[in-house]
């Protein structure tokens, strides 16, 4: 290659923000052309570029300093506050009297609240959290350039950060795009959120959000009914320092009126409590219905360390009782030829019986097929497909994962995996990230502080890895199992996404925490397909690698997992 085309691809990869992988080509044209600036310059940012998100990763999330650099460099500014307003803006406030009545925020007298206004919007806002001078202009904007007017939202919400005690800006919170798992877990509507009054009027809800006491019912009720919701991806509010405090009993309301709501609608939770390490945070529960069964999936080849790991946690921390998941396990045996291999297959059949077999398939390495052949003659309600460098840390996974994986709206189920120095190998996969797709938070810390703890939390994704995924048999048979077009890499996203289409959500259990020794049976960085599945996922699913949302905070850069916002990366 000419130092031109080496700059030209290498240019290409920076553009993508993909430095990791530009850096290596870069300092290997420098020993080939060290008469080329422009390939020393180009080197130089990258290493700028990746001692950035070093710094990021290590730390788990933005500090002070830097925040306040991405403020004053990056952040686009809100527009001029004393512009009119060209729409109808309310809050909904008291008389001296006490009698509610619409505050008009447009300019105008005060109205008695005798029902919904004809038009504008309502503000509904928390008295610890202030607007941002210019917001409802910017609002106003914004909404002036969506593409379809006919599909303009009925709520609005958008990100939020704090104020410490001397009124500095911290704390940010980039919200991801709204997907119903992920609100139930982080509640985003407490602070500021914006309802289109013509909306409301159809909907004949009460006029009791003024109330705090039935504020949180009420935007549970507005919610199911289902309104168009648009985040919008820019700082529109700040928490005043020491804002919000609930008190434990006023938490413990709040996720009973949760809990109860869900059930209304159709949701089989057995329990919502608060969250004991994220504030304003909800862990929630689904019943586990009795007599399941899971077939387990575990494709091999030799490596017994690994699997014998994989197979003694799985069992260890399989759950009992009545209410237990049954499992019977199905390890795929790819050409194994050690004899430890062979003598571990023995003790399992001896231990388990007919709850454990192998099944010898030595064809070349295709692990969607490997995983189809075994799952085909399953007759078990559920599908665990599970990597042998996998190992299981605590009971309750397995059924965590089950219960999500039965509720009807969900199509695959995931797990928390980590390295094993405890750092994020997988907490979900962003579909768009890279112009293919990544893991979320991938190499942070956990847990981390990262978009207010999203990692420790119950989310959707547009898709959870392969290496450990739990999925109705039924619907792995609708959608035709994994394609074997996609020997190795990409087929879980694949296969996701093929679900998706027929609308199912994936979510992420935060339950299942597993250690994941990834790739010590198969090196990934010399992976001879990874190029060609990348381009085959491009061609299948343009449409939907364009954007990284809903699942990805709009606010955020697309192609960092750390969650750093847009435009930070070039702050050195």
């Amino acid at each position: 290659m000419t130092p031109d085309q080496i700059y030209a691809e290498a240019s290409a990869l920076l553009e993508q923000q993909r430095w990791a992988e530009a850096l290596p080509l870069l300092e290997a044209a420098i020993q080939a052309f060290p008469e080329v600036p422009q390939l020393r310059v180009a080197a130089g940012q990258c290493r700028q570029r990746l001692e950035l998100g070093t710094t990021l990763l290590s730390e788990g999330g933005l500090n002070q300093a830097r925040y306040q650099r991405w403020i004053a460099f990056s952040e686009e500014r809100m527009v001029d506050p004393l512009l009119p307003l060209r729409q109808n803006w309310w809050e909904l406030a008291e008389t001296q009297d006490g009698a509610p009545c619409w505050l008009p925020l447009h300019g105008g007298v005060p109205q008695l609240a005798e029902g919904w206004p004809q038009l504008g919007w309502l503000v509904l806002r928390h008295p610890g959290c202030e607007l941002r001078p210019g917001a409802l202009q910017f609002v106003e904007a914004w909404l002036g350039e969506l593409e379809d007017p006919l599909h303009d939202p009925q709520l609005i919400y958008a990100d939020e950060d704090r104020l410490d005690a001397e009124g500095n800006r911290c704390d940010p919170w980039f919200k991801p795009g709204f997907t119903p798992e992920s609100f139930w877990s982080s509640p985003w509507l407490e602070g500021l959120s914006l309802w289109r009054l013509s909306w409301l009027r159809t909907q004949e809800l009460p006029l009791t959000p003024l109330d705090p006491e039935e504020r949180w019912p009420w935007l549970l009720e507005a919610l199911a009914r289902t309104p168009r919701i648009e985040a919008l991806p820019h700082v529109l509010s700040h928490w005043q320092p020491g804002q919000p405090s609930l008190d434990p009993l006023q938490q413990r309301w709040r996720a009973a009126q949760l809990a109860a709501a869900l059930q209304q609608h159709g949701e089989a939770v057995q329990q919502v409590k608060p969250h004991p390490s994220q504030p304003g945070c909800f862990q929630l529960q689904w019943v586990l219905p009795a007599a399941q069964r899971c077939r387990v999936i575990i494709p091999t080849r030799d490596r017994a360390d690994l699997l014998e790991a994989c197979l003694q946690s799985l069992w260890r921390t399989r759950g009992l009782g009545e209410r237990a998941l049954e499992i019977e396990i199905v390890v795929v045996d790819n050409g194994s030829e050690e004899q430890a291999t062979q003598e571990l297959f023995q003790r399992w059949r001896l231990q388990l019986g007919e709850r454990f077999a192998v099944r010898h398939d030595p064809r070349r390495f295709n692990w969607s097929a490997l995983n189809n052949a075994a799952a085909q003659d399953a007759d078990t309600d559920l599908l665990l497909f599970l990597n042998n460098d996998i190992e299981a840390l605590e009971p309750g996974w397995l059924e965590a994962l089950a219960a999500q994986a039965l509720r009807p709206a969900v199509g695959c189920a995931g797990a928390v995996l980590l390295y094993p120095d405890r750092s994020i190998q997988h907490a979900g996969v962003v579909v768009g990230m890279h112009g293919g797709a990544d893991h979320a938070y991938a190499h942070l810390p956990y847990p981390c502080p990262v978009h207010r703890g999203r990692a420790q939390l119950l989310t959707s994704w547009g898709a959870v890895t392969g290496a450990c995924v739990m999925v109705r048999r039924s619907l792995f048979e609708q959608a035709g199992g994994f394609d074997e077009a996609f020997p190795v890499e990409f087929n879980d996203i694949d296969c996701c996404l093929r679900l998706a289409q027929l609308g199912y959500r994936h979510v992420v259990v935060p339950e299942a925490v597993l250690l994941h020794h990834e790739s010590q049976s198969r090196d990934a960085k010399t992976s001879a397909t990874a190029a060609d599945a990348l381009t085959r996922l491009q061609v299948h699913w343009n449409a939907q690698l364009k954007t990284a949302g809903p699942w990805w905070p709009g606010a955020c850069a697309p192609n960092f997992p750390d969650g750093r916002p847009l435009g930070l990366e070039p702050l050195l």
